[in-house]
């Protein structure tokens, strides 16, 4: 049955219903936590896509504390440099930016990205992409929209 409303949930993502998607994964992770455990992948899942859901309608304050979370247990399970975990820094680090908290991103993003020059190399596109980001906040050209 969750498996059925996690399809349903993600459907509704991808249609871009997110204020309804986003009861629906609060709901399927408080479900998971109490079947499979708090820090089960499933209920990390459903917490990371009801971040994504509060991101895209305007709850950033709350998108960026529910992302932190999910990213201290995925560390604690995978690591740091875990595709979840870099997946995660990346989300907060554009998340602070996008919020206007330049310094607070800058402070995620520079360890993010020797991460990923460790893990992906220098030319991989991810990295690129956060070098590029970092490049553009050292001149002080990045706005809220990037």
């Amino acid at each position: 049955m969750l498996a059925l409303r996690s399809r349903r949930a993600a459907i509704l993502v991808i249609g871009g219903d997110f204020r309804q998607a986003l009861p629906e994964f609060d709901a399927l992770a408080a479900a998971y936590a109490r079947t499979a455990g708090p820090t089960s992948e499933d209920a990390l899942e459903c917490l990371r896509q009801a971040a994504h859901c509060r991101v895209e309608i305007g709850h950033a304050t709350t998108a960026l504390r529910q992302f932190r979370q999910v990213l201290t247990h995925v560390r604690a399970a995978s690591g740091d440099a875990s595709p979840a975990a870099l997946d995660l820094r990346r989300n907060i680090g554009m998340l602070l930016l996008t919020e206007g908290k330049a310094e607070e991103a800058l402070d995620e993003l520079r360890p993010l990205h020797d991460d990923l020059c460790v893990v992906y190399g220098p030319q991989h596109e991810e990295t690129r992409e956060v070098a590029d980001v970092l490049a553009r906040l050292r001149l002080g050209k990045v706005t809220a929209d990037e």
